[in-house]
């Protein structure tokens, strides 16, 4: 069944991507497609390997949209998704879709509620809390996720580098940005705790 499910999957390249980042950095999600974050009941996102913390959310100064080709490589795989991000001033939102514009997945995290919307099996999708983190920490240019994130973990920008490490040393993200039409955009996503990369290209 797996097996069949792998071979049917092949043929899309952007579902394969989506497979191998799944494996990359795996974490258990529930199975509603709507919360609503609170103290109570709170997402998680896996930083380390063996340490999770509550996902943080951002709210964004003013509206952008960006169209991205994702391109993923991991363990020398490389593949690519086109995505589609929204950034509001009540949260963000992504749409995923194959090069040739198949929708995958279309997820809204707004008012600190994450709702989610998708056209193939979640198994076969990215952790989704992972994904709008590393989207979040992407474009957070006004660093409001140091004061969201534990204390154990520090984030350091400048101008063409964001770096998220541990208190320690240990360094888990680094992003590099580069100009786009008049602005520093990321460019580069390097996880360096689940072993994956990111670039992205910008239509």
């Amino acid at each position: 069944m797996l097996f069949n499910r792998f071979i049917k999957a092949s043929r899309y390249p952007a579902v394969l991507f989506l497979m191998v980042f799944t494996c990359s950095c795996s974490i258990s999600t529930d199975t509603d497609d709507k919360k609503t974050l609170n103290e109570s009941q709170r997402e998680y996102i896996n930083i380390e390997k063996n340490r999770k913390i509550p996902l943080p959310f951002v709210e964004f100064d003013e509206e952008n949209e960006y169209r991205q080709i994702l391109t993923a490589d991991y363990n020398g795989k490389k593949n690519s998704l086109l995505c589609i991000v929204k950034l509001k001033e009540n949260g963000l939102s992504l749409t995923g879709l194959t090069l040739s514009s198949l929708p995958l997945f279309n997820l809204k995290y707004e008012n600190k509620k994450l709702e989610g919307k998708y056209y193939v099996p979640r198994s076969m999708l990215p952790p989704v809390n992972q994904v709008l983190f590393d989207i979040m920490l992407s474009f957070d240019r006004k660093n409001t996720l140091s004061n969201e994130i534990s204390k154990e973990y520090i984030i350091i920008r400048d101008d063409n580098l964001v770096t998220l490490r541990k208190n320690d040393g240990k360094a888990i993200y680094k992003i590099e940005y580069a100009p786009y039409k008049n602005r520093l955009l990321p460019v580069k996503i390097v996880n360096q705790e689940f072993n994956y990369g990111i670039t992205l290209k910008y239509l």
